[in-house]
């Protein structure tokens, strides 16, 4: 009876485990009519959770009418800092309705697995963290080493804007950075975005408990947290852009 038993225990063990590894949900989109709108599955995972799924729908016409508003975003360049937290800012405040539909989404899943407000914040960036890496080009992309990414090219400012970036899902660093960004603020937290021109990269950072690399702002922790690596953990800076002092804060929430 005993060897029946671990037998059996066994079996159970392995189909659990296997039932485990089964996706969620099947992390694709569809185009469902001739305007190109489009319904999304996402699947991806934290470190705390094996798997999150979330589904949401798309307009082309919202996503080119937020294409025509980013086009429209002209500054004189007065230094680097400046240019872009004004851009940044314009999308952030452009992006905060039309962004509702996926905030709520996340928000979602936070009540029902019960996630701490540092899980509900790893939530929303892991997402984006899981959407692969896409240049955005001001110019031609075939005039530029793409380095075997994805590429888009001839947009203005080279990013997309929030909704654009949900509905293409092609994203480079500041892109994410903006709608991450848009997403945290929209739920109460306190981020910043960092760029360097040292390193022409750009990132949020956090004002939540955490450890690791950071910078100082009004007497808080920002801790950064690289959106372009997928499971890339808050506090910590890749090895080739990990000098503080060549990161500086284009955006961050003054409230």
């Amino acid at each position: 009876m005993i060897l029946v038993f671990i037998l059996l225990s066994g079996v159970i063990d392995l189909l659990n485990e296997s039932k485990s590894d089964q996706p969620v949900c099947e992390d694709v989109f569809t185009v469902i009519n001739a305007n190109n709108d489009r319904m999304h599955q996402r699947e991806w995972e934290t470190k705390f959770a094996k798997a999150f799924c979330t589904s949401y729908y798309s307009e082309e016409n919202e996503s080119l009418r937020a294409g025509r508003a980013r086009n429209e975003i002209i500054y004189d360049i007065e230094d680097y800092e400046n240019f872009w937290g004004k851009v940044y800012r314009r999308l952030v405040a452009e992006s905060r309705e039309n962004l509702d539909f996926l905030a709520d989404s996340l928000v979602s899943i936070s009540k029902e697995k019960k996630l701490s407000s540092s899980q509900l914040a790893e939530l929303v960036v892991t997402f984006v963290q899981d959407i692969p890496y896409s240049y955005v080009r001001v110019e031609e992309c075939s005039t530029v080493d793409n380095k075997g990414k994805a590429c888009i090219g001839n947009v203005a400012l080279g990013l997309l804007s929030p909704y654009e970036f949900v509905h293409s899902l092609f994203g480079d660093c500041d892109t994410r950075a903006v709608l991450i960004y848009t997403l945290l603020e929209k739920m109460g937290y306190d981020p910043m975005i960092v760029i360097s021109n040292e390193y022409a990269h750009a990132m949020i950072a956090l004002n939540i408990p955490a450890a690791g690399d950071h910078l100082k702002y009004r007497g808080k922790n920002y801790y950064f947290w690289e959106t372009t690596g997928k499971g890339w953990p808050i506090g910590i800076l890749p090895p080739n852009s990990n000098n503080v002092n060549y990161w500086k804060i284009a955006l961050v929430n003054e409230l």
